[in-house]
């Protein structure tokens, strides 16, 4: 019975939230990487860094979420969720492991914004 739900709705959870997922670092370091190379091109971020690196967190999650959907074809909503909320909490990992504060109340309304991300692009994969 297993196998028959699962050759219907596609493919199973944790392996197209793996797929999402992977596509979203990608895409995070990809900017990472532009962002680099244009501070040492002579463009100074210094005051838009941060803004510019929470969009592109954003934009990650959307994707992800819109890959992991896609592969699911069903429950979208859901594997956008949890791709939010894993990615959310790698990127706070992250951010203690380099050392960075962290604010509790900052964290949350950004986690909360991933969710909501995640849960859009999870509904746009299943449905484009």
């Amino acid at each position: 019975m297993g196998e028959q739900e699962q050759g219907v709705t596609g493919r199973s959870l944790p392996g197209a939230v793996f797929w999402g997922f992977r596509y979203a670092v990608l895409l995070l370091a990809i900017g990472i990487i532009l962002m680099a190379v244009l501070y040492i091109a002579g463009m100074d971020w210094t005051g838009h860094m941060r803004t510019v690196y929470d969009y592109l967190c954003y934009a990650a999650v959307v994707l992800g979420a819109f890959l992991t959907g896609h592969r699911l074809k069903t429950r979208g909503w859901l594997g956008g969720i949890i791709l939010a909320l894993v990615y959310g909490f790698f990127l706070l990992i992250l951010a203690k492991i380099f050392g960075q504060a962290i604010s509790l109340k900052l964290s949350v309304v950004k986690m909360i914004i991933l969710v909501l991300l995640g849960l859009v692009g999870g509904i746009l994969g299943v449905n484009l």
